[in-house]
């Protein structure tokens, strides 16, 4: 859950949603999450197995479609309608944002004497670094960052706020941990907004990601990268999505949000991972091979093989764009 106070009738007038009402939530998060006091969002048909579930919810208010019909299905919680729920769902994580709501993660600024940071390195606020932590040259760190024991950031690493890194974790050189995840909605005039991202980014222990690799902030929760995960340079993960432990991300693979690639999984060179798909455990994905659909544990997907032939005389005499022609002198 992502942890901000919200009134009722702050969350109603944020959205456009006239009324009266008292319940207060202790945060947002998705609508799978089985959390009590939390502001979630409808965004499709409910299928029954998610209504029972929703219906076991205490305290909750959810955002959901203009004649939904289940404005009074749930008796402890409350549903509140609007024409785009997720853009309504922005609206609240921009107000958080805005007006500091959010629960930081680091209370004050606490950093071990036998942490090695480099006098060319930026360090902000409250941030906690651990014993043994190195920090090398033209680094930024924080606010609101934990790095644990024995951790290293390469040089030139952005850690953005709300990142936690796990001990003995090394971060490549100019690698981004906890950027702004790619998500917008469109205002009432059509044009396209930014979704604040204010999950942030959990690192595990003794995790490794390469060079020029970027990790995305999720919305509501943390992207999660868990313990032993080893990732190659550039490497793209997507906001929300989650890395099994010990799994492995080779060079060039782009991760969408929400994905879940789970333990022991191998993803191969220049792969990519649809957005909200899921790679089961000790999966092996080929190198340049697109999932579009779940994997199930063990599966093995591979690319198609390229057609391989001999050139032909007519277009042996051609590379890239077009033919040399004739009448420049030297082209032959």
């Amino acid at each position: 859950m992502l942890r901000a106070t919200l009134h009722e009738q702050e969350i109603r007038q944020i959205i456009g949603v006239p009324g009266e009402g008292g319940l207060v939530v202790d945060g947002l998060a998705p609508l799978r999450a089985a959390e009590d006091r939390c502001l979630s969002f409808i965004n499709h048909e409910l299928t029954t197995a998610v209504r029972e579930a929703l219906a076991t919810r205490h305290g909750c208010i959810f955002i959901a479609p203009h004649g939904s019909a289940i404005a009074g299905e749930f008796e402890s919680c409350r549903v509140l309608e609007a024409a785009r729920p997720r853009s309504a769902i922005a609206s609240v994580l921009a107000f958080i944002r805005d007006e500091r709501r959010q629960s930081p993660w680091v209370e004050a600024r606490k950093i071990s004497p036998g942490a090695m940071i480099s006098p060319l390195a930026v360090v902000e606020g409250d941030v906690e670094i651990g014993e043994g932590a190195v920090i090398e040259p033209f680094c930024t760190i924080g606010p609101d960052v934990s790095i644990g024991r024995g951790a290293i950031l390469r040089a030139g690493v952005r850690v953005c706020p709300r990142v936690f890194i796990g001990e003995g974790a090394v971060i490549g050189a100019n690698a981004v941990i906890g950027s702004e995840g790619f998500g917008f909605v469109r205002d009432e005039a059509g044009n396209k907004k930014r979704i604040p991202h204010l999950g942030g980014v959990v690192v595990g222990n003794s995790v490794e990601i390469g060079a020029l690799a970027v990790v995305q902030s999720g919305t509501m929760t943390p992207t999660v990268i868990e313990d032993y995960v080893k990732i190659d340079d550039n490497v793209g993960v997507g906001h929300n999505a989650r890395i099994g432990r010990g799994a492995s991300v080779t060079g060039g693979v782009v991760i969408g949000g929400s994905a879940v690639i789970e333990a022991d999984a191998w993803i191969g060179i220049n792969s990519s991972i649809r957005d909200g798909c899921t790679v089961g455990s000790r999966a092996l994905v080929g190198m340049s091979a697109s999932v579009q659909e779940d994997l199930a544990d063990d599966a093995v997907a591979r690319a198609p093989r390229p057609d391989v032939r001999s050139r032909s005389d007519d277009d042996r005499g051609s590379i890239g764009f077009g033919g040399r022609p004739d009448s420049i002198p030297g082209a032959r």
